[in-house]
């Protein structure tokens, strides 16, 4: 990705860790061969009365309402699991437990630093329980207000207010109709962590609904462990072209040879790591999100003319004036590569920044059919 969340957006993570006291309070009571529905015990005040009606028991001979019947609250999927843990030996609910603390150290598993069990390697009675009460436990931090106080700390503290993921799909201000809050680790394989705020980052709906879906961010297709970037710890990528070999590429809508691209990702020297663990970040982000895919095929391609047009504006205003002597023509295209790089991610500005680099890098490599396509394209010459 191209830039991280603020960590400061995960504060409010109270939801999840009183589940967290919760389960360890039905596992110790069935060790201690103890039953009991008083949740709310387990858990420290305030979150205690913000969570008391939630976690009651629904008694259903008082409702005629079938469907009404059917709603059941944070509690009685608590109830559920509870009966469900009944039935298994002390080594499976140990296993249980452990699989909820490993699926949860989410930084230690996106680093590659450990590995946890998921929803299919359970006991198979326990899965649906675990499934229904952490999928409600995710939809409950709408009304609690949580998601709201998440979404808005993201977006007041980004300056470019667009999908990291990306780099294109910008963010609707939070009185909007929310963005998709994507579960990065899959709440399908991963559950215990589908109301973790760490696992929860807001992302564009074509990222979310077109590309990553229900992927596992762990595991590639053949089921082989795989490292991530985490979203609230990483900084920013520079996208480079420069390896781009211009005119060796597909015709373009206005019949010029595009560039053959080549995307390189350059890592923030503040935040470097071992090489080949910051590659492998690198490949499953572009494996998940088919990042090099989208650019070639969606801006890169689609753009490139459009960008040239626009150069050509840029040189020919009175402020700025067109180029004559062979320096100033690489002054020019150093400059509109600067001010592109300077509005950072706004629409789409870094991969215009990345295209201009890499011509001017040919240009003063003496590349003459460079230097002659961009000479006709300021002066307006049929190219």
């Amino acid at each position: 990705m191209l830039f991280g969340y603020p960590i400061e957006a995960t504060s409010e993570n109270w939801l999840h860790e009183c589940l967290e006291e919760i389960l360890k309070f039905i596992h110790n009571n069935l060790t201690n061969s103890k039953i009991s529905t008083g949740w709310a015990e387990a858990i420290a005040e305030p979150y205690r009365g913000l969570l008391q009606r939630r976690l009651n028991i629904t008694d259903k001979s008082k409702i005629t309402d079938k469907s009404k019947r059917e709603r059941l609250t944070l509690g009685d999927k608590l109830l559920n699991y509870q009966r469900s843990l009944q039935n298994l030996t002390d080594i499976q609910r140990e296993q249980i437990l452990k699989a909820f603390s490993d699926q949860n150290n989410i930084a230690s598993l996106l680093c590659g630093n450990s590995t946890c069990e998921t929803l299919k390697d359970l006991p198979e009675d326990i899965r649906q329980p675990i499934k229904v009460l952490f999928e409600s436990a995710f939809e409950i931090l709408t009304p609690l207000g949580v998601r709201d106080r998440h979404y808005k700390k993201i977006y007041d503290e980004s300056l470019d207010r667009i999908c990291p993921f990306c780099g294109s799909e910008y963010f609707d201000a939070p009185s909007a109709p929310r963005e998709a809050l994507d579960h990065y680790l899959s709440k399908e394989s991963y559950p215990f962590a589908a109301a973790n705020l760490h696992n929860l980052v807001p992302m564009g709906n074509k990222c979310n609904s077109r590309y990553k879906l229900t992927q596992d961010i762990l595991r590639n297709d053949d089921g082989v462990c795989r490292k991530s970037f985490n979203p609230y710890n990483h900084q920013k990528i520079t996208i480079s072209l420069d390896r781009s070999e211009p005119f060796a590429g597909i015709i373009g809508n206005t019949g010029e040879h595009l560039p053959e691209w080549e995307i390189d990702f350059i890592p923030h020297p503040q935040n470097f790591e071992n090489i080949d663990i910051w590659e492998e970040k690198v490949t499953t982000w572009d494996e998940v999100f088919y990042i090099k895919e989208r650019y070639k095929r969606d801006i890169l391609d689609q753009g490139f003319s459009k960008w040239l047009t626009g150069f050509r504006s840029w040189c020919r205003h009175p402020r700025t004036n067109t180029p004559h002597s062979e320096q100033e023509w690489i002054e020019a295209i150093q400059n509109y590569t600067n001010y592109n790089e300077e509005m950072g991610l706004e629409d789409r500005a870094f991969l215009k920044a990345a295209v201009f680099r890499m011509l001017c890098l040919h240009y003063k490599n003496g590349n003459q059919r460079v230097i002659q396509f961009i000479k006709d394209v300021v002066n307006d010459v049929s190219i």
